[in-house]
């Protein structure tokens, strides 16, 4: 049953389906679609400052004209009872956020503020400025010895010695191409080589520059103040990232080739402007136009002055295609075709003979020789700056490998110390490592047992690296999130949903015996969490079902009480009944897993049955809903009060794609969008049904982004059994969405087109019988308007009636103004008011009591 977060006083029985009477505040359109100001101005960003004693957060402004403007606080952590203060021009600070790199005794940090460098000593509890310059240094770092350290500015990394203001270029590092000390005969061309046969100046040139360079060459390697370098890395490629060795003596580097692939983009018309003419500006490009970068690494010897590029060729499965097999069943429909279009043609078959085996062969030889392109996703050291480990996803998003590079071998080469290869997409939230500090100990985040978890393994000698042996840290049907490492290297701090799927705690998890102690115990989500620059407390962002976000402390020890450090939440907001919904497993005919949902219901004694049901798609696809946490859609969370007040069962599923129930669940989908959400939602429908008395023929839904494609893909695919639909910026086609979703879950429109025909709305939109309502912002730049205006000349084509488009000039993908809200939802309730509805009162009526 549903629990209201104020108290329900007494309720009134009515026989009709009409709204019941309460005695606290009751939403209203109006209400839920205001600048959201009224329910709370929460906090976010909160950090601790440099010396533990403060934490400052950020606030919105209030007021709809400030929209988008933000106010910083300071708490101050001696004294919880104090008035937060507010930063201002008045009151500047400077406030040092716990923002750098500490020493290992904890003694000293450095980091950035306002792009300058500083120095922090915790025994004294000074700070100290270091630089003070135009341009920003940032990525500052203790070197190995921690008497120096390194730092970023203006392209090159610096180094510099604690107390000494002297300082030392890394690297000179330089995109051409290295000087060639003699140019070969055939190198040239005729008139270069014309020219020095026909001219002696020109020979005289030739060998001045060679004594030139010899001089240069010899001067520099004889003076051991010199920047190391000049590294030649060639006019073909470009700078990417690189990462300075905490030894100082290596520069890892990624480069990508100099000329860019621009991919065509759309258009997106501005039809309001100040001046008063329509502006346009281009949006991304579509899926399997966009190119990606193929990248390249490299280690910079910076004492010996080399240049060791990295072969990729190690890598396990690098050559092998995993979608080998829909490119085979590509090239026989095609041949197919082909055979089919010339067989009337007589010259035409004999020719097509005798030319495609030596096609193939040619195709295959060059497949099994070719390394796939990858995306570098970052760097880490050890502490001593002799290990990196790397990580490199290949474009196809198949496989994702970590290497380590050891700088103490003669000649470094990557070795390959993990592989993952998922035949659907590797998932985008479990992909972070790094050392355990203190130690040549790897940790990673994995799928790889079905779940996202913690493992590690030992990279401190050449026998281990080449036997290498992983060890599981964490496990179980749960995943594990924002993992941080204690300084000391004994213990890792990580977000989990391991009390139940939709409950997110702090819990921590000892290096030395494995056992995992959970912390928080506030029974909502912990959306992120912030450690002490002491690491004996915890700031963290927690939220619940019907609080919005608010500020608390924890000490990091098990099961601790969490102190609340911040109250936006408004006495207008506390003041109004809501729905508290039920997580409910609802069993599921496809799938061993339950389908976790929220489920709103009515009053069981107060209105009359059956019920007419609605569904709440959410979007993204990947994204958590039926949880405990105040929900990203908190004003249709707050409608779905309002349904309930006059009846209405209102089911949200967590469905397949969904996050926070391990690979499988994500994976579901693949090349296959939108057929196991709808059977999830059957599922969902049929338990309401069965348990609370839900009408099979009154059922309705409405979704936004993904939500919107499930409800189109709801109405033109199950038409008995939705009888209404509102889609809100909804992918139609997903040909037209942007390539790094869409290329994971449907590979590429070229590649796999029945994918995308199976798993677009626009091809199933013949199955349109119900009514169905669609609304886009014409300012969406993630789906843009064109989805849903080519859909709708398919429905004008189709000859379909009961369907209505309305477009808002100005919105983005998610709605802004608060006028907009109000009529998109003014036009969603009026849906299913009309054709859910049933009451001896006039359904419009009813709709407009509720605004």
């Amino acid at each position: 049953m549903l629990k209201a977060h104020t108290t329900r006083l007494s309720i009134v029985f009515l026989s009709l389906c009409v709204p019941l009477v309460h005695a606290g505040e009751q939403p209203t359109l109006d209400l839920i679609t205001a600048e959201q100001d009224w329910i709370a101005r929460s906090p976010t960003g909160a950090r601790w400052l440099i010396d533990g004693g403060s934490v400052r957060y950020s606030q919105r402004r209030s007021g709809e004209a400030a929209r988008g403007f933000t106010d910083s606080y300071i708490i101050d952590m001696s004294d919880l009872s104090r008035d937060h203060v507010m930063i201002t021009p008045e009151n500047p600070g400077p406030f040092y956020m716990d923002s750098g790199d500490w020493s290992r005794d904890s003694s000293s940090s450095i980091f950035v503020h306002s792009g300058d460098l500083y120095l922090y000593s915790s025994a004294e509890s000074q700070v100290q400025q270091l630089t003070r310059t135009t341009t920003r240094e940032s990525n500052a770092f203790f070197l190995a010895d921690e008497a120096r350290y390194g730092f970023y500015r203006d392209g090159s990394w610096m180094i510099r010695g604690l107390g000494d203001p002297f300082e030392t270029q890394a690297a000179d590092i330089r995109f051409e191409d290295e000087p060639d000390d003699e140019k070969e005969e055939d190198d040239r061309s005729f008139l270069e080589q014309q020219q020095r046969d026909l001219l002696e100046i020109i020979r005289l040139e030739d060998e001045r520059e060679d004594i030139r360079e010899s001089d240069t060459k010899a001067w520099r390697d004889t003076n051991p103040d010199a920047v190391a370098g000049p590294f030649y890395l060639g006019k073909d490629r470009r700078y990417q990232w690189s990462w300075l060795s905490p030894s100082g003596k290596h520069l890892f580097m990624v480069t990508a080739p100099a000329d860019r692939q621009e991919s065509k983009r759309d258009e997106m018309p501005d039809y309001i402007n100040e001046d008063g003419y329509v502006s346009s500006h281009s949006v991304r490009a579509k899926v399997g136009t966009y190119t990606e970068t193929p990248h390249e690494i490299a280690l910079l010897d910076l004492v010996n002055e080399r240049v060791i590029d990295l072969s990729l060729d190690e890598l396990p499965m690098i050559t092998d295609d995993p979608l080998q097999w829909l490119k085979d069943e590509q090239a026989a429909r095609e041949a197919e075709e082909a055979d089919s279009d010339e067989s009337t043609e007589e010259t035409g078959v004999e020719s097509k003979e005798s030319e495609e085996p030596a096609s193939e062969t040619e195709s295959d030889g060059d497949s099994a020789k070719k390394a796939r392109p990858v995306s570098h996703w970052g760097t880490r050291w050890n502490d001593s700056g002799t290990l990196a480990a790397t990580m490199l996803m290949s474009h196809d998003n198949k496989d994702r490998w970590i290497a380590i590079i050891d700088t103490t071998a003669d000649d470094p080469e990557l070795i390959p110390i993990h592989h993952l290869r998922d035949e659907a997409w590797i998932g985008w939230d479990f992909n972070s490592f790094g050392f355990i500090p203190g130690t040549d100990k790897l940790w990673y985040i994995s799928e790889e047992s079905g779940y996202g978890h913690l493992y590690t393994v030992d990279c401190s000698s050449t026998d281990k690296l080449a036997n290498p042996e992983h060890a599981q840290r964490t496990s179980g049907t749960f995943e594990v999130r924002s993992v941080q490492i204690l300084r000391d290297g004994s213990s890792v701090y990580m977000l989990t949903n391991r009390t139940h799927p939709g409950k997110q705690e702090l819990e921590r998890l000892d290096l030395s015996t494995n056992q995992l102690t959970q912390i928080s115990v506030l029974g909502g989500t912990v959306e992120s969490y912030q450690l002490s620059p002491d690491q004996s407390q915890a700031v963290i962002q927690y939220s619940n079902i019907n609080t919005p976000p608010e500020l608390y402390l924890v000490e990091l020890e098990a099961f601790a009480t969490a102190r609340r450090l911040t109250h936006t939440i408004t006495d207008r907001f506390l003041a109004v009944e809501l729905q508290t919904p039920e997580i409910v497993p609802i069993p599921s005919s496809h799938t061993e897993h339950p389908i976790y949902t929220r489920v709103y219901l009515p009053d069981s004694e107060a209105y009359a049955s059956p019920r007419p049901l609605v569904v709440f798609s959410h979007g993204a696809g990947y994204l958590q809903h039926a949880n405990y946490e105040w929900s990203y859609y908190s004003r249709e969370h707050m409608y779905h009060t309002m349904l309930t007040n006059l009846g209405f069962i209102v089911v949200s599923p967590d469905f397949r794609a969904s996050a926070g129930y391990g690979r499988d669940w994500r994976t579901a989908i693949y090349r296959n969008m939108g057929y196991p959400e709808l059977e999830d939602f059957q599922d969902c429908i049929d338990w309401a049904v069965e348990n609370h008395d839900a009408d099979p023929t009154r059922v309705g839904i409405y979704g936004g982004s993904y939500g919107g494609f499930m409800t189109l893909m709801a109405m033109f695919i199950e038409p008995d059994t939705y009888k209404a639909g509102a889609a809100l910026r909804s992918v139609t086609d997903w040909a037209h969405y942007n390539h790094g979703y869409t290329s994971n879950i449907l590979n590429t429109p070229e590649l796999d087109p029945e994918s995308f025909k199976r798993s677009s709305p626009i091809y199933h939109a013949e199955g349109l019988e119900g009514h169905l309502l669609m609304l886009h912002g014409m300012q969406d730049d993630n789906v843009v308007a064109q989805d849903i205006i080519r859909l709708s000349q398919r429905l004008i084509e189709l000859e379909k009636e009961n369907w209505e488009l309305a477009l808002a000039p100005i919105e983005p993908h998610g709605y802004k103004e608060p006028s907009s809200w109000l009529d998109q939802m003014r036009r969603i309730h009026k849906l299913f008011m009309t054709n859910l509805y049933e009451t001896d009162a006039p359904a419009q009526h009813a709709a407009d009591d509720l605004d």
